[in-house]
């Protein structure tokens, strides 16, 4: 996934506000010893946390960014500097990330804007239940207690700090008291699952989603989607760029032809063509079904949304005409049982349940629920 090709702020996709108060603060020499940097997952937190950390380590600033060249640079950019350190969710508690290190390097440089299901599918530890345990606390502290070799700073980068749990009050101490220029970067995807009392210990950056346009840009600009499919998966991806630019790889089509008919189909009860159409569905595959149901259920929703407000700027002109002739099938009295029916069948199909059993049984909820009179209003 070629997001950027080193840690440089100008080579992370967007997020200019963030990036300009970050240099603004280094060049005034304000950095907080311990700052937790708040996005949620896609929003470029983990990669902007590892450009901030260059750009204070650079030897040879250029204006407003790192100058990517320079000893400590180089080191940065290959995370290979003696003086970053990681910290992330591994399984089993006998263990350090530094035992996961070599492998953790090869899957950030492939893919800056990693994710915690990607990370674990990398070490093939998909089942396992991912922690911080209380021994890497005790070799941060014993790592941290060192002076910094080449760097002004000594950085520890911790992603997701949410999987510390209890085990994070081993490191009360040093957050409060840390070592001279020592730098505490914690990236997180959920603050409440973070102890209180580490919580209070550093300093905010929230880190924003990034907005349909810019995802439906940065799709078109570097030649992944374009046209509808870029729209669908920047609608379908709410703001998070990784998850846009999977959408994008597994969306051999947009979706809109396939469920317009399908969606007439189960209205009209007519299973036949649903039936004879199975095999196109089964061929979307495990995620590709997942896909083809959020899809539908972004236009549903947009559909009941039409009738209190104007319609989704973001839709096409064939999904937003689609939307309009649908509202007046969906109402308060059936969009709760229509949100609980795709729910089910995308646990189902994530259970490995028969696809041909699942489609029919949806279909026949929603043609129940598309027939279904709307309440009477009340006074």
């Amino acid at each position: 996934m070629d997001i950027f090709a080193g840690l440089k702020f100008s080579e992370i996709y967007g997020q200019t506000a963030v990036k300009q108060a970050f240099v603004t603060a280094i060049q005034q020499g304000r950095i907080p010893h311990a700052q937790m940097f708040i996005g949620r997952e896609g929003s470029s937190a983990l990669p902007l946390a590892m450009a901030y950390a260059q750009y204070a380590a650079c030897l040879n600033r250029d204006g407003d960014d790192s100058c990517g060249s320079c000893s400590s640079c180089v080191k940065y950019k290959q995370l290979i500097h003696p003086d970053l350190h990681f910290t992330f969710p591994i399984y089993g508690g006998d263990v350090t990330c530094d035992d996961f290190m070599p492998e953790f390097r090869e899957a950030l440089l492939a893919d800056p804007l990693l994710t915690l299901s990607g990370w674990f599918r990398h070490i093939e530890a998909e089942n396992k239940k991912p922690n911080i345990p209380v021994r890497e606390c005790r070799n941060i502290i014993r790592k941290l207690s060192l002076k910094p070799y080449e760097s002004e700073f000594k950085v520890l980068i911790m992603w997701l700090p949410e999987y510390l749990g209890k085990e994070g009050n081993v490191l009360l101490k040093l957050l409060e008291e840390p070592p001279h220029n020592t730098l505490f970067l914690l990236v997180c995807e959920n603050q409440e699952f973070i102890l209180s009392t580490i919580i209070s210990r550093t300093q905010f950056t929230r880190i924003p989603n990034y907005s349909f346009e810019a995802i439906a840009d940065y799709l078109n600009t570097h030649q992944i989607a374009s046209g509808d499919l870029a729209r669908n998966a920047a609608l379908m991806a709410e703001g998070n760029l990784s998850k846009a630019i999977q959408l994008a790889g597994e969306m051999v089509n947009p979706q809109f032809d396939d469920f317009r008919q399908w969606l007439l189909d189960c209205y009209q009860g007519n299973i036949g063509n649903i039936l004879s159409n199975m095999d196109g569905y089964t061929e979307k595959g495990k995620e590709g079904l997942k896909l083809f149901m959020n899809y539908g259920v972004h236009l549903l929703r947009s559909s009941m949304i039409s009738r209190h407000r104007e319609a989704d700027p973001t839709l096409t002109a064939s999904e937003a005409e689609f939307v309009g002739k649908v509202a007046r099938f969906i109402h308060i009295g059936n969009i709760g049982e229509i949100y609980d029916a795709f729910d089910k069948a995308i646990f189902e199909i994530d259970r490995n349940g028969s696809v041909k059993l699942i489609l029919i049984t949806l279909s026949l909820k929603l043609k129940n629920c598309l027939r279904m009179a709307e309440p009477a209003r009340t006074i």
